[in-house]
């Protein structure tokens, strides 16, 4: 039962991640502060490194899936943004947000690796 609800958990967790950055994607350039814009490519690593965290664990631990799902989803929401107005699709945005899912997922994973060794 207990392994049951972590799993729900990890279900939501990915679930909710995964519409707030559909949802903050989908406000238009005119209405973001521009105070966000000065700090874009620090809070877009924040966001995707805990988004990878999500991932790693949605997809049970497997490090490679939870990489290629993250650089898709890091791609499909920089195409979706060329389409919202105001907003541009940037592949500085892409390249920081991958690499963000990429230390993340490595870092969780190095994490798990230790944490195993030494029980």
């Amino acid at each position: 039962m207990r392994k049951r609800r972590r799993r729900n958990l990890e279900i939501l967790a990915f679930l909710l991640y995964t519409f707030l950055i559909f949802s903050l994607s989908s406000i238009p350039g005119r209405d973001i502060p521009s105070k966000v814009s000065s700090i874009s490519l620090l809070l877009h690593f924040i966001l995707y490194f805990f988004y990878g965290i999500t991932l790693f664990f949605f997809f049970r631990y497997r490090a490679f899936v939870s990489l290629i799902f993250g650089i898709l989803y890091a791609l499909s929401d920089e195409l979706h943004q060329y389409f919202v107005p105001g907003r541009d699709c940037d592949p500085v945005d892409f390249l920081v947000d991958s690499l963000a899912v990429a230390t993340s997922i490595l870092t969780v994973y190095l994490w798990k690796q230790l944490s195993t060794s030494e029980t």
